[in-house]
């Protein structure tokens, strides 16, 4: 038996189709290292040469576990699966304890009224699938526990009882449109260099007077602004906490009755030193905390809150981290191995933590939170974004280590606009560790967003069915795919999202498999259209329709601005960046010229410029469209030629860091430029909100 018939068995895709169609394998090395940093979850050597041995021994673990450790029931249709010996007969029950009280039994009568079947002989046993059915009901959805007797053996699974379709599936609602910014780039005289929830908020008031349903934007999530220093809102700190640069100092310290110091006097860099912003902003966050400390009573239901959602045990990690200047890779030997899970102030401290820090650090996590909930229920949602994973140095990487594989980095193969694939450096998630941990930490990321956001973008949403995975040393063209249990992951992005009231999107860009779009269709999951990609290359042709069930928008934060692809700038950028050659440069500004006279043809003569025009006809092309949501980005309003990020790049071209000029007029009609306010307009007549 074969390497890649070991690694199939173990749950690795080595051998996967590339975006050219063509078949497209790994290297024997990556899969080995696949496999390496696999083996302590498979529970089998699997790095010997016997390949053989190691797949006999997968197989038999396989048919010993009699009951998955986690079972989805769609609408609350619950099928259990049994692997027993053929040869059994005893006492069979499965007992559903429901989450909210009350138990399902079934008995060995109606398990013995379904057939067996998958046949199989691991250690030269008859083993075999017995199946059981029992209806929950469809209102009985929740997380649930199943104890089950087979012989004289016992054990329990996780069921997840979830709906098939999420909250606000496509078709439910009118078409709608919103607006997209990055929260650091609407910066104000109160905010500093960069923008936080105060200005969010004056935009969501924008966007609701004009009669819109979203403002979406990039992840919210902790970061590192200091020592170690990662600002991209995609390598986050963690997944389970919010990043206190945005917090409203000013509203809240209104609350407390203090004074803040105005930000410092401009002119700021042309791109926000994140570094200088937070050295400004700790020290005022450090005097809320105390102040807020100080009063009588409040420290009980912080704590209380605090202790309920972890938030101690993060305060502790960035405390030390401070104190340490440094990721955790690098703290002493005591403190990178962690102790147990920090569940008050005290705890912390007996950590080796700071205790002002601890509460620093509580403070801004709570006044985050508040603030953030406080925009939530209103007539505009915002619309929020789940990145695939964390920074290398984040929390849970540290408190959790053996539910992420930090041999491999997560990525993307190959593609048209990256021939050399992407390492994003971040550490997957074993498949393994997080089923067999049932998928609690997933969930408490789903619903740390959910709680405040009206929906919720999942980026590469792939990445809930396999994630391409590049071992350590080895290049970006040579990855493997992980496999993950995506019926588990669908159905609790499908139940939390029914709880919370909030809409989900998939980020469905890129090299996607042909069975994730039908499986998003089924659940209700938005999926996005970026209308660049689908403009006419001929004079009297319309660009092509954005599909139904889709949230629709010029462009994205991965891609060019529209100014930036009238003008080009994306050919120029791939060029430089040594991802064309000169005549593939020559050869798509050709294209582009062709594109853009198209483009133009779709718009009536007006004063406006050529780029003007372009820009405020393809919205509204857009918006009188059948997508359910089209997303307007800010940057297009105000035609900045500059992209947020350039994927792929991180040194190379200064990603995040760019500040969304003229945003606080862009929506208003008296002072909005003209190609802006004809452009809002358009989309606030065609998708006006009931």
């Amino acid at each position: 038996m074969s390497l890649r018939e070991l690694a199939r068995a173990a749950g690795i895709d080595a051998d996967y189709v590339s975006w050219r169609g063509e078949p497209t394998s790994a290297s024997d090395e990556s899969i080995r290292q696949a496999l390496a940093a696999l083996a302590p979850d498979l529970g089998v050597d699997v790095t010997a040469p016997d390949t053989r041995d190691a797949i006999v021994r997968l197989d038999e673990r396989r048919w010993a576990e009699r009951v998955p450790p986690v079972i989805v029931a769609w609408d609350g249709e619950l099928e259990v699966a049994m692997r027993v010996r053929a040869d059994v007969d005893g006492p069979w029950q499965l007992d559903v304890a429901l989450e909210t009280g009350g138990v399902h039994v079934t008995d060995s009568g109606t398990l013995f009224a379904l057939p067996a079947d998958s046949h199989a002989h691991p250690g030269g046993i008859v083993h075999c699938i017995r199946r059981a059915r029992i209806s929950l009901g469809a209102h009985a959805l929740g997380y649930h526990e199943l104890r089950w007797q087979i012989g004289d053996v016992t054990g329990d699974a996780l069921v997840i009882s979830a709906p098939t379709r999420a909250y606000g599936a496509p078709g439910t609602f009118q078409r709608r449109w919103g607006v997209f910014a990055p929260v650091y780039g609407l910066a104000s005289q109160t905010s500093g260099q960069a923008g936080d929830l105060g200005t969010l908020r004056r935009l969501v008031e924008a966007v609701d007077a004009r009669g819109g349903s979203y403002v979406a934007t990039l992840p919210l999530l902790a970061g590192f602004l200091d020592e170690p220093y990662s600002f991209s809102p995609y390598s986050p700190a963690s997944k389970l906490f919010w990043n206190e640069l945005y917090l409203d100092l000013p509203r809240f310290a209104a609350a407390l009755e203090l004074e803040v110091p105005a930000a410092p006097a401009g002119p700021y860099p042309a791109l926000i030193d994140y570094r200088a912003q937070y050295a400004w902003r700790r020290p005022i966050i450090d005097r809320l905390a105390r102040a807020f400390f100080a009063e009588p009573g409040r420290r009980g239901a912080v704590d209380a809150w605090a202790s309920k959602h972890g938030v101690f045990d993060y305060a502790a990690f960035r405390a030390i981290g401070e104190a340490q200047r440094a990721g955790w890779r690098h703290w002493p030997a005591e403190l990178q191995n962690g102790t147990k899970l920090a569940r008050s102030r005290a705890d912390a401290v007996a950590m080796g933590a700071d205790g002002d820090r601890v509460d620093s650090h509580v403070f801004a996590q709570w006044a985050m939170q508040s603030q953030l909930a406080a925009l939530h229920g209103q007539p505009v949602s915002l619309y929020l974004d789940l990145p695939v994973g964390v920074s290398m140095d984040a929390y849970e990487v540290w408190r959790w280590r053996r539910l992420f594989l930090t041999d491999l980095a997560a990525g993307a193969p190959p593609d048209a606009l990256f021939l050399g694939g992407q390492n994003w450096g971040l550490p997957p998630m074993s498949p393994i560790a997080l089923r067999r941990g049932r998928y609690k930490y997933f969930i408490d990321c789903v619903r740390h967003h959910m709680r405040v956001a009206g929906m919720l973008r999942i980026d590469h949403v792939m990445g809930l069915f396999r994630l391409y995975c590049i071992p350590a040393g080895r290049p970006a063209t040579d990855g493997v795919y992980l496999r993950y249990a995506a019926d588990d992951l669908l159905a609790i992005v499908t139940l939390e999202s029914r709880r919370a009231k909030c809409a989900v999107a998939g980020e469905d860009l890129g090299t996607v498999p042909d069975h994730v779009r039908p499986a998003m269709a089924k659940h209700g999951f938005y999926r996005l259209h970026v209308g660049q990609w689908a403009f006419p290359h001929e004079v009297g042709r319309a660009s092509d329709a954005s599909p139904a069930g889709a949230i629709a928008s010029l462009d994205t934060h991965d891609t060019a601005t529209f100014a930036g692809w009238w003008n080009g700038a994306d050919i120029a950028d791939a060029h430089d960046l040594a991802l064309i050659d000169a005549q593939q440069a020559h050869d798509q500004r050709a294209t582009r010229e062709r594109v853009k006279t198209a483009l133009l043809a779709l718009s009536p003569p007006s004063p406006l410029s050529d780029l003007e025009r372009a820009m405020y006809g393809a919205t509204a092309e857009l918006a009188n469209g059948p997508a359910d949501v089209v997303l307007v980005a800010l940057d297009d309003l105000v035609l900045e030629p500059v992209p947020h990020n350039v994927p792929g790049t991180s040194s190379e071209r200064p990603n995040w860091q760019r500040r969304v000029p003229g945003w606080e007029t862009v929506l208003d009609d008296n002072k909005a430029p003209p190609a802006a306010a004809a452009a809002i307009a358009a989309v606030s007549a065609a998708r006006r909100r009931s």
